[in-house]
């Protein structure tokens, strides 16, 4: 009897969360080699909206 390898398929959060992470991980990289050197950016989605929402709320008194 074969047994068939079980693959992980990624649900589609998580793989957005994957190309969130990869396209900043770029972006870093990118802007490292033009000489610019910024902290890496770990926020979720919802962590970003939340931070935008505070900024708009701050600056359109």
């Amino acid at each position: 009897m074969i047994r068939e390898a079980k693959v992980n398929t990624l649900t589609d959060k998580q793989k957005t969360r994957l190309w969130e992470r990869t396209r900043n991980h770029n972006f870093q990289a990118s802007r490292r080699l033009e000489g610019v050197d910024i902290p890496l950016v770990t926020l979720t989605a919802d962590e970003a909206l939340e931070r935008l929402e505070a900024l708009r709320r701050h600056y359109e008194r």
